[in-house]
């Protein structure tokens, strides 16, 4: 496996990247992009002591696919040229699209997409308007957008990934004791510090993702416990959704045994497996 670690000019702030592929020639690339609290790095290339099987990257590598994910302007080591309540979808819609960029200049076109939880409203409006530079869409346990406002009355600029946040928000019938714990510390000692820029996004009234326009193949997959947190609630139920999106080569799979974190939770191979073989259906 290559692994590189390394930053590329965004339009606000150097954007981190890290990218695994498989020595030899990859059967396509994989771009995951993150949530609202944690980065790319931490979220889909987790590394538990005494677990060798939490990345869903070396996962996706094993499985002969090179991948990349990054952190949003302000996430991780990400810099941030403006205020943190302005990192909000456009704008990171706008990293992604850099990101995009620098893969086509590398001679990468038409990567695989797949967006967790706010990665997932990221993901799905960008496809929206710029359906020909991806090739099949994945859509984690996603925060589609457009569903109840939700109260942001703390107004700080950054929201806090405290050890405590974590260890509690991994359900424990879910998640291994030592992921809890892997997780909560890595976060808090190294991506304390998220932009609250979805906070106030989610408060105004967010844009949802539409899926009448989506015209990509698409996998849409939750741990079953999913959807309970506000923010969860999009603008239609989930098999609306998937019926209006604008391709018959599309899916549904309802994961047991997980909720918003599935694929670092105890079906995370489940997951894996599931993505891995609908990027497959595409030849």
């Amino acid at each position: 496996m290559i692994e590189k670690n390394f930053s590329i000019p965004g339009k606000a702030g150097q954007l981190a990247i890290r990218t695994k592929a498989p020595d030899g020639a990859a059967k396509g690339t994989v771009v995951l992009v993150q949530g609202a609290n944690i980065s790319g790095q931490l979220g889909y290339d987790l590394q538990v002591p005494g677990h060798a099987d939490y990345s869903f990257m070396d996962a996706l590598v094993a499985r002969g696919y090179a991948t990349l994910t990054f952190s949003i302007r302000g996430y991780y080591l990400s810099t941030l040229e403006g205020h943190p309540h302005d990192v909000q979808t456009e704008q990171a819609i706008e990293d992604l699209d850099t990101v995009l960029s620098w893969l086509e200049e590398q001679g990468v076109m038409r990567p695989h997409l797949l967006g967790w939880s706010w990665g997932g409203r990221i993901t799905g409006r960008f496809v929206e308007a710029n359906p020909h530079r991806i090739d099949r869409l994945v859509l984690l346990d996603p925060a589609l957008g457009g569903g109840q406002k939700i109260a942001f009355t703390e107004r700080d600029d950054y929201w806090q990934n405290s050890y405590d946040y974590f260890y509690n928000r991994l359900e424990p019938e879910f998640t291994h004791e030592d992921v809890r714990i892997s997780v909560a510390t890595q976060a808090s000692e190294k991506e304390l510090n998220a932009p609250n820029g979805i906070r106030v996004e989610n408060e105004k009234g967010s844009i949802p993702v539409d899926p009448s326009r989506i015209t990509r193949p698409t996998l849409l997959i939750y741990g079953h416990a999913a959807g309970a947190q506000n923010y969860m609630q999009g603008a239609a139920p989930r098999g609306e959704f998937i019926e209006m999106i604008d391709n018959h080569d599309k899916a549904l799979v309802i994961v047991e045994g997980g909720g918003d974190y599935a694929h670092i939770q105890n079906p995370r191979t489940k997951v894996f497996g599931i993505v891995a073989d609908y990027l497959g259906w595409g030849g």
